[in-house]
């Protein structure tokens, strides 16, 4: 099959590979779809914390079901197109045991840890298949991870009803949380970018957008909040100099998250954050019941918002090494998908 293979940090090539084989708890699927992720940008450049190489990355994958176990007696069935949930967690662990599995000690990922769907062909544990729905596009369809990861972000955020909530950074993952919250119940949701055409895709969708690139964010917070400061800020961008003032932009017992997962270092004011008794949340990947929920999320928001605007853009395979340049460069506005399918 062919495949889009990382040999080392940085050198990424599509080749021949061998078409994987199941075993008795896992199913083939010929992908249809992978989306190019901010963390599959991580991986590329030996960023992450985890990462083992060399692989065959994409942790978000929509495939067609071509295998599946002998003794298996769930409802999918071949042919049926799915959704992957690419966590493998041991089972065994104290968080595993405690029923959270996506922080599993001995965390194993498609993608990252594990060859994932930027391939022809990938296997899959076959109890985290979940089935596309039928009222979507595939293209739309395709997007049912990243509503995994804001469903999860706004359950770990505890968003109440009326909270006003600051997001910075409208890349992919940021508008999708901020989608998220509004359905939650969030009385008012800002994005926080300095790309004008990422800000208009917020507009598009419904939201209050700040232009940082003109206007200091901090200022703009404060007015936008009466001087108070938001109920909850959520860390879309990975800046440095936003994470570093995520204190200040949150009110007195307001909620802080940031959701970069690269292990770099920053300057961050520990002493605000207890001067202000704010709470610091943490948020990584999903449960499988969340990304059911995300998927069923995603189903229902395609029938009141554009979220078709969340994709930037379709390529092959072939053209992946470009796709990744253009998220680096910051030329991709939203969710690059790379169809694997080969033309018949």
């Amino acid at each position: 099959m062919k495949a889009a293979f990382l040999e080392d940090w940085n050198f990424l090539r599509v080749c021949e590979r061998e078409t994987p084989i199941p075993n008795e708890r896992e199913a083939l699927l010929r992908v249809i779809y992978g989306g190019i992720c901010g963390s599959d940008i991580t991986v590329y450049r030996g960023q992450h914390m985890t990462a083992e190489k060399p692989v065959i990355l994409c942790h978000e994958i929509l495939g067609r079901v071509e295998q599946l176990p002998q003794a298996w007696e769930g409802e999918i069935q071949i042919g049926d197109t799915v959704l992957v949930n690419p966590v493998m967690e041991c089972g065994k662990c104290e968080a595993c045991l405690a029923g959270h599995g996506n922080v599993c000690r001995n965390l194993r990922l498609l993608g990252i840890h594990e060859n994932g769907g930027f391939a022809e062909y990938v296997k899959v544990r076959a109890d985290r298949m979940v089935k596309a729905p039928k009222n979507l596009p595939l293209k739309i369809a395709a997007l049912g991870e990243p509503f995994a990861v804001g469903y999860h972000v706004t359950s770990r955020a505890q968003v109440k009803k009326g909270d006003r909530v600051l997001i910075v950074g409208a890349g992919t993952i940021g508008l999708v949380t901020a989608l998220t919250m509004r359905e939650k119940g969030a009385g008012e949701v800002w994005v926080a970018e300095r790309n004008p055409r990422r800000r208009e895709l917020a507009e598009k969708l419904g939201f209050g957008t700040i232009d940082v690139s003109s206007t200091e964010l901090l200022q703009a917070a404060k007015e936008n909040t009466g001087q108070v400061g938001y109920d909850m800020v959520i860390d879309a961008s990975g800046a440095r100099d936003v994470v570093k003032i995520l204190p200040d932009l949150c009110k007195i017992r307001g909620r802080l998250m940031s959701l970069g997962l690269s292990g770099a270092c920053y300057e961050f004011p520990m002493g605000k954050v207890s001067f202000k008794e704010q709470e610091v949340i943490g948020s990584r990947l999903y449960s499988q019941e969340h990304f059911i929920a995300g998927v069923e999320l995603l189903s229902r928001l395609y029938r009141k918002y554009p979220v078709e605007c969340l994709i930037s853009e379709e390529i092959p395979l072939d053209q992946i090494v470009c796709g990744i340049e253009r998220m680096i460069n910051g030329k991709a506005l939203g969710k690059i998908l790379v169809a694997c399918e080969r033309e018949l």
